[in-house]
């Protein structure tokens, strides 16, 4: 496991949580993601770099520029690397992190998901659009409504999507962004965070200044 702290380290965990230990320095971290075996880390710094560990987060080394990162994914074997800036561009990296190109246009990028090969990638811009893209980042599609999106999250198929926005609803898509449905069940609220199991069945969202919310069927 691992975790980031604005103003704080990075912290590991190697034992399902049990104990943690400090790594990297005190930076404005603002997202960790990790390869399946835990050995690679992508983490961001907002107002900072990009910081990649290949080592379980031993050891770090900073990449790309100093810029507003706001949200960072990692594909499973931790080849694939995607990172949204806040008021720049979506960041790809197809070699574990050394090397970053821009993507798509200047928004206001908020939260990147991808699946597990890192080919489809999902994408949220505040107060914007949805958008998707099936070749690693290179080409994106705007698959919905502006609204202000915040948080996005992906099966490892990439056909399963979820979103949250801000005093919205939880949108979910089961073809890969193409359509969307706002879930009624979970109604109306503040979310802030959205997190999904590998099949899709298990969902769990945070509401700002409110409640944690399970879903065990689906959403529904």
């Amino acid at each position: 496991l691992a975790a980031v702290v604005d103003n704080g380290p990075v912290y590991v965990s190697t034992d399902s949580g049990s104990t943690w230990t400090a790594r990297e320095s005190v930076r404005n971290w603002s997202s960790v993601a990790m390869s399946t075996n835990g050995q690679v880390l992508a983490a961001s710094v907002y107002r900072g770099k990009v910081y990649v560990s290949t080592n379980a987060g031993v050891t770090w080394n900073a990449r790309d520029s100093d810029r507003n990162w706001g949200s960072i994914a990692i594909s499973t074997n931790g080849a694939v690397m995607a990172a949204v800036a806040n008021g720049g561009q979506v960041y790809v990296s197809v070699d574990s992190g050394t090397n970053w190109t821009a993507r798509a246009t200047s928004e206001l990028w908020t939260s990147v998901a991808m699946s597990g090969d890192g080919r489809k990638m999902v994408a949220s811009v505040y107060g914007g659009s949805l958008y998707t893209s099936v070749d690693k980042g290179t080409n994106w599609t705007s698959v919905a409504s502006p609204r202000l999106w915040n948080s996005v999250v992906s099966s490892p198929d990439g056909l399963k999507l979820v979103a949250t926005e801000v005093a919205g609803s939880i949108w979910q898509s089961a073809d890969g962004g193409a359509t969307w449905t706002a879930n009624t069940a979970a109604g109306s609220r503040n979310w802030s965070s959205v997190a999904m199991s590998a099949d899709g069945s298990r969902l769990l969202a945070t509401v700002s200044g409110g409640k944690l919310y399970r879903s065990l069927d689906g959403g529904v």
